[in-house]
């Protein structure tokens, strides 16, 4: 997979995951706090980073292969428009609680 076919995907995923087709279970952390990990029922890891119940950024996003991608690439250059909306990305208002378990 390469790293255009992955943000293509990653962006399908969470767009399906909005739509319901894909459900989200919370896994590990804390949503006070930190990085917190969700589970998709298609196999995918994704893990925001809140503060203070707060969702703040997407960390990271596995597909089920395993397969490493960095949203935050060490090179400046190395960066796309595409990574940026990935880790920007924001459930629309009314799926934070439903969906994603976020208090606010």
């Amino acid at each position: 997979m390469t790293m255009q076919e992955f943000c293509d995907a990653a962006q399908r995923l969470l767009e399906d995951i909005e739509k319901g087709d894909i459900s989200v279970e919370l896994v590990d952390g804390d949503i006070l706090q930190g990085n917190v990990k969700y589970r998709t029922s298609n196999g995918c890891t994704i893990v925001v980073f809140s503060d203070g119940d707060d969702w703040d950024y997407v960390s990271s996003i596995l597909p089920p292969s395993g397969e490493r991608f960095e949203l935050w690439p060490e090179q400046e250059e190395d960066d796309s428009a595409e990574l940026r909306a990935l880790r920007s990305y924001h459930p629309p208002a009314d799926q934070l609680t439903k969906t994603w378990g976020f208090l606010s």
